[in-house]
């Protein structure tokens, strides 16, 4: 694989397993929505790769596809955490250019957004009637 610059190679390697047949399935099915909206019909190459979790990566040999796969799965995870931090944050511009102003910047928004990511935590647990509704209905009855 060639960097952007176009001046480097990358080293690394191809790692390819086929999703289950529901997998793939639904993964079809989403194209074609996607291209019906279009009024286009996808490419038979699409669907075929549509059955397929394509990864590049740079670990090294001794990590086995689901090895890589998995690390891929939490790696995943952690992008989904930063793009909804980013969300509720604001992190998409940085209004400071000094270092240290721009890290109490960060440190800041990063606070707000873990204290409201365990507020929403938090609120799915509480009733706002201080119990449960079902509970108390069992007593009633």
């Amino acid at each position: 694989m060639v960097s952007e610059d176009a001046k480097h190679f990358i080293s690394g390697r191809v790692c390819v397993i086929r999703k289950s047949n529901i997998a793939a399935e639904q993964a079809i099915k989403k194209i074609k929505e996607k291209a019906s909206k279009k009024q286009k019909s996808p490419k038979p190459k699409t669907l075929e790769f549509a059955k397929y979790i394509i990864i590049f990566t740079t670990l090294p040999e001794s990590f086995s596809v689901n090895a890589v796969l998995e690390w891929y799965r939490i790696r995943w995870q952690i992008e989904l955490v930063f793009k909804r931090l980013k969300s509720l944050t604001g992190f998409g511009h940085l209004p400071k250019h000094d270092e240290r102003s721009s890290r109490a910047w960060l440190y800041g928004k990063l606070l707000v957004g873990l204290l409201v990511e365990k507020l929403i935590h938090c609120s799915s647990v509480i009733s706002p009637w201080g119990y449960y509704l079902q509970q108390e209905q069992k007593q009633l009855a």
